[in-house]
């Protein structure tokens, strides 16, 4: 979902003319404004631009790759799509040995609370799993978080998906970018449950050191990362997908079976866990709504896709099944794809009249709740299908730029950037544009939660039904 990045001592540090910079910048941008529909979508375009010329007049004098790297992820930024990545090259990537200049944990932001998940260093007393980190070389960890959230493309408005990308091994990545080279990490930490301030002296790792043999803390498991059927008593059920990718589940099955279950435990309240979802393989988000509700609806105002792209994929054989046809600006697809009982390539058949679900269902959301997660989200909301729980979700409720995406090579700095080419818009008008689908109940997954591995927004949505 988001690229972050490599980098070497030895090629990251040869510096490229101002002369070549301007020219990598220019062909980025021209080739977001031919294949990227988001890059005027939620700003208008005088503002986007001047944003972009302020960019430009920073590559004056020459600069590294690395510096050149984080400058474009500023660009974009700017497309307000989180489905956009940008890598640098292969051969750019870290030399293993040269430089031990990585924060060695991986970490969490539950609620306001940055946690830490794992350790790939040294075993230090103090770094345990479930720490708050407070500090790290006297900066404050909401002023980092500040100097990193906007190299973290996003849906629209969405702060949410950042809160949740900037964890894992993600927020060392973008540290080691921003504050660079740093010989000692000293860091200010708390235990849960005492206000004393711990500090601790924690020597950087190599890149190549984060691997699951160096992890030294057993890693928590939440039941929102399985796929799971769940009879909690004789009339709530829990089901949790974690994701429409093809190749987690099979999702056929899967669904098929559980709600062959809620039918004969006639389930009257269906908690539907999606916080983690992510996304995956469209139509598997409309399958699983096909199962709540018996109604086929308008899924999508109009699916886009800009000339460029389209003349240079059009005789493939997704297009001409789709019924792509351009028009004067830009192509379509075909009418019967808006609609939800079109399944993609995966040629899903409708359920079974009698397993439709048609109790209450409650659906947990956060900002990870991405892509066709969120699409699936948006579903839910624009039918008034469900009671929404925990926080707002990370993709925006009247769609994304994602399916296809052409991946261009800028000519000098051989930075690579994945442009996703479809406008997935959903029939939907928000009163808000550029915000995902938010919750009726706000339910962050704390701290305590983390520590304890509950599920903070299925126990709140028990506690509801069971008022």
């Amino acid at each position: 979902m988001i690229a972050i990045f490599c980098f070497t001592t030895v090629n990251a540090q040869k510096k490229i003319s101002s002369k070549k910079l301007h020219e990598d910048f220019d062909y980025l941008i021209e080739e977001l404004q031919l294949q990227h529909q988001g890059l005027y979508q939620y700003v208008g375009v005088q503002q986007t631009d001047r944003e972009i010329d302020s960019i430009r007049q920073t590559l004056q004098n020459p600069m590294t790759r690395l510096e050149f790297y984080k400058k474009l992820r500023y660009v974009i930024g700017l497309t307000n799509e989180g489905h956009t990545s940008i890598a640098l090259p292969n051969w750019t990537m870290f030399k293993i040995g040269i430089s031990k200049s990585f924060l060695p944990l991986a970490v969490k932001l539950c609620d306001q609370d940055l946690i830490v998940t794992q350790n790939f260093g040294k075993d230090i007393n103090g770094i345990t799993n479930g720490v708050k980190l407070i500090a790290i070389n006297d900066k404050t960890i909401p002023e980092i978080l500040e100097q990193l959230y906007p190299l973290i493309p996003t849906d629209g408005f969405n702060e949410t998906s950042k809160h949740e990308w900037v964890g894992g091994l993600h927020f060392s990545l973008l540290y080691r970018l921003v504050y660079g080279k740093e010989k000692k990490l000293e860091l200010q930490v708390q235990e849960f449950g005492s206000n004393a301030i711990k500090k601790i002296s924690i020597p950087p790792i190599r890149f190549t050191t984060f691997k699951n043999k160096n992890a030294k803390f057993k890693s928590k498991h939440f039941d929102y990362q399985e796929f799971k059927f769940e009879a909690i008593n004789d009339s709530i059920a829990y089901l949790s997908v974690p994701s429409f990718s093809r190749d987690d589940s099979n999702h056929k099955d899967f669904f098929q079976t559980s709600f062959k279950k809620i039918d004969s435990l006639n389930i009257k309240h269906l908690i539907l866990d999606v916080q983690a979802n992510g996304g995956g393989t469209e139509g598997t988000e409309t399958l699983l709504f096909s199962y709540l509700s018996k109604e086929v609806i308008q899924k999508y105002k109009q699916v886009t896709m800009l000339q460029k792209p389209y003349h240079k994929n059009k005789h493939k054989h997704g297009y001409i099944e789709d019924d792509w046809a351009i028009g004067d600006t830009i192509a379509k697809r075909g009418e019967y794809t808006l609609f939800t009982d079109y399944y993609s390539d995966l040629y899903y058949e409708k359920p079974d009249p009698e397993l439709i679900y048609s109790g209450k269902v409650y659906v947990l959301i956060s900002g990870a709740t991405f892509s066709g997660g969120a699409e699936f989200a948006s579903l839910m909301k624009m039918t008034d299908r469900a009671v929404f729980i925990g926080e707002e979700t990370g993709g925006t409720y009247e769609g994304n730029v994602s399916g296809y995406s052409e991946t261009i090579t800028l000519p000098y700095s051989k930075v690579e950037v994945d442009i996703p080419t479809v406008h997935f818009q959903m029939n939907v008008s928000p009163e808000i544009k550029g915000r995902g689908v938010m919750p009726d109940f706000k339910v962050p997954q704390s701290w305590e939660a983390y520590l304890y591995m509950k599920n903070a927004k299925k126990e709140f949505a028990i506690e509801l039904i069971t008022e």
